[in-house]
């Protein structure tokens, strides 16, 4: 190893120091830039290019995507967090009944391709995003405490007659395995997705959780594009990808197998670690930047 590290050395410095110079120049204008781009440039292959960057201890580091946030909604979220604070000082086991749901849909194609940023310590450097993943088959997927619910298919777009006889006919089925006393103080929680908030849908939830949802109109509000405080975007939607997508499902049934599969392999600690423990992290981290993106500085 250390014979290979001085052969690399000595090539890198058989470039000469105005060359370097005007490779890390040309990389400190262009941190995005491709090795074999510079190369190109500056007629020398694309190996001596990267071997000059290791020498001066640059590293490819690569942009965390975030949800785009509009005026108001960074209040939003750390009115969110001061509710939740002080629930849990009324409550410190406030976040074993919240039932922390969310919808999605998945094809075969769930990688996000990040390209490389060139520099000697992390920029956490980040690119905004207006759109969360959507992919071919609905899913329907809850968390609460250290339990699954889901995961429920369905075939149409969500709209709020649909969502409605969800809630009225297949959710309720879903609660039967979850304890009487702890139904019966269940915090209902969903985002700001149009189905969400229809009247049908609205009413429903007011008679069956009185003051105890979250949602865009709800009793307590739920922030609007906030999916790195949602337990099922920052943890599960993630895993599922990762498991389903190692081996590329072959048609539909495959893949709704392949998200069943996956979902029952979570464990208790896991759900329970991102219920709990990583969910306090994330509304900690909001709140400490002010309701602002976050995610770039917990990684």
């Amino acid at each position: 190893m250390k014979t290979a590290n001085n052969q690399r050395q000595r090539r890198s410095d058989a470039l000469g120091e105005e060359v370097e110079e005007q490779l890390l120049a040309y990389v400190r204008v262009n941190p995005r830039v491709f090795t074999r781009h510079v190369g190109r440039e500056l007629g020398i292959s694309h190996t001596a290019v990267f071997n000059v960057l290791k020498k001066y201890k640059m590293h490819p580091y690569r942009p965390d995507l975030f949800q785009h946030l509009r005026q108001g909604d960074a209040d939003r979220r750390l009115t969110f967090v001061a509710w939740l604070m002080t629930s849990l000082d009324e409550n410190p086991l406030i976040l074993n009944t919240i039932l922390w749901t969310d919808e999605s849909k998945l094809t075969n194609n769930g990688i996000i391709n990040k390209q490389n940023n060139w520099d000697d310590q992390n920029p956490h450097w980040t690119f905004e995003t207006n759109n969360q993943a959507v992919w071919g088959i609905n899913v329907w997927c809850g968390l609460i405490g250290s339990k699954l619910l889901g995961p429920y298919f369905y075939e149409g777009i969500l709209n709020g007659k649909r969502y409605y006889n969800f809630l009225l006919n297949e959710l309720p089925i879903m609660l039967d395995d979850i304890p009487l006393a702890l139904r019966e103080n269940i915090i209902f929680q969903h985002d700001g997705a149009p189905a969400h908030n229809a009247h049908i849908v609205r009413n429903y939830l007011n008679a069956q959780f009185p003051n105890r949802w979250l949602g865009t109109y709800g009793p307590i509000k739920w922030p609007p594009r906030s999916p790195d405080i949602t337990q099922l975007d920052f943890f599960l939607w993630g895993h599922l990808k990762t498991i389903v997508y190692a081996d590329p499902p072959i048609n539909l049934q495959n893949l709704k197998d392949k998200i069943t599969v996956a979902y029952n392999q979570l464990t208790d600690e896991q759900i329970t670690a991102a219920t709990n423990k990583e969910f306090m992290r994330r509304a900690e981290s909001c709140f400490d930047h002010g309701g602002q993106q976050f995610e770039q500085f917990i990684r």
